[in-house]
């Protein structure tokens, strides 16, 4: 039982970026709503397919010989309830999630984001991404504008999960068993938009979560049976939040100009030529970082407008994300426009386009 848990883990790992996908078309209901906030209908299904994100692993019924007690399976703080919306249908928030991680052989993360309108995003994400609930729903807000949503999930059956996870008591009792070495961690979590609780539902390779209670255990084949209708994304992404330097830039003949350089004394020279004072805009760490890189590269605006982060969409393209955020007024940019400047080591792996789509000249 064990090698199966551990072979259909690591199935798991691999299947989650696959290159199979299946689209889905939407339809609109009021048949039912998810309580305190409006929910897109949807009654399409995504696509047969062989590849499976999740691989219908037993969520609750490991047998080893270590255990623990882990308490609660519940109630991460959290801030003061959010403001929540019934009626605009349009705002979207998440679900549900279905996350991998693992630092057995440096730092690997992929999640996937399950939302309230059935819309579900794949992506590999940076260090610090995506990792908290201001993380997740900063990361929705880019995803939805940069990237499209991996495939789209039958609003009867995310109801029905909704429904059962609710009735789950946030102090239900549960158990962690070890049951495997350097496999890294599945987790299905349930986010209630009500009361902004998290509940850990799945948890299975290096431990794996157990319970006795029944509705929960319920919870758990429902979740089993909806990640397995999610196909494989055709695509892979990876979003990094963790800003790029954003350095002001006072003259006019760079801007909207883009480039790359393949050592950070090349980029310093470039920059002391021009008048960007990057040197005072990096912590050590990051100048260690650029010290260290492969490849550098730089990307000057037409505004004041900061960069947040870098999307890579496959194999195809790379491109700074503008701030989605409400801009707040910086001195130090009065009068003058962003360059922004990030390491990037596959350079060679990437088209980059611009912040309004455009290729790279």
């Amino acid at each position: 039982m064990r090698k199966n848990r551990l072979i259909s883990g690591l199935l798991a790992a691999s299947l989650l970026f696959g290159v199979t996908a299946c689209g889905a078309d939407k339809t609109q209901s009021t048949s039912q709503e998810i309580p305190d906030r409006e929910v897109v209908d949807s009654d399409a299904k995504p696509g047969d397919t062989t590849e499976k994100i999740y691989d219908g692993a037993s969520a609750g019924n490991a047998e080893t010989e270590e255990t623990t007690d882990s308490g609660t399976a519940g109630t991460a703080s959290a801030p003061a309830t959010r403001e929540l919306v019934t009626d605009n249908a349009s705002e979207d928030f998440i679900l549900f999630s279905y996350s991998y991680g693992n630092m057995a052989w440096g730092y690997q993360s992929s999640k996937v984001f399950i939302l309230n309108s059935g819309d579900v995003y794949v992506f590999d994400n940076a260090a610090g991404t995506a990792n908290d609930q201001n993380g997740r729903d900063v990361a929705v807000k880019y995803l939805k504008e940069y990237a499209e949503p991996a495939s789209s999930i039958n609003i009867k059956d995310l109801r029905d999960l909704y429904d059962i996870c609710k009735k789950v008591d946030p102090d239900v009792k549960t158990e962690k068993k070890h049951t495997a070495c350097d496999m890294g961690s599945y987790k299905f979590m349930f986010y209630d938009p009500g009361t902004n609780g998290e509940l850990l539902i799945i948890e299975t390779g290096d431990a794996t979560l157990t319970t006795n209670d029944s509705t929960l255990k319920k919870a758990q084949n429902k979740a089993e049976k909806l990640v397995n209708t999610i196909a494989s994304p055709k695509e892979r992404l990876y979003l990094s939040l963790s800003s790029p330097v954003n350095v002001p830039y006072g003259g006019k003949d760079l801007i909207g100009k883009n480039m790359s350089f393949d050592s950070y004394d090349k980029l310093l020279e470039f920059c002391h030529k021009n008048g960007i004072d990057v040197e005072n805009y990096l912590t050590e760490q990051l100048e260690k970082s650029f010290e260290q890189a492969k490849y550098l590269v730089l990307q000057v605006y037409d505004t004041n407008c900061l960069v947040d982060g870098c999307l890579k969409t496959g194999d195809r393209e790379f491109r700074f994300l503008p701030s989605l955020a409400e801009a707040e007024n910086n001195p130090d940019f009065e009068g003058k426009v962003t360059v922004a400047i990030t390491r990037c080591d596959q350079l060679e792996k990437n088209n980059f386009v611009n912040e309004n789509g455009i290729p790279w000249k």
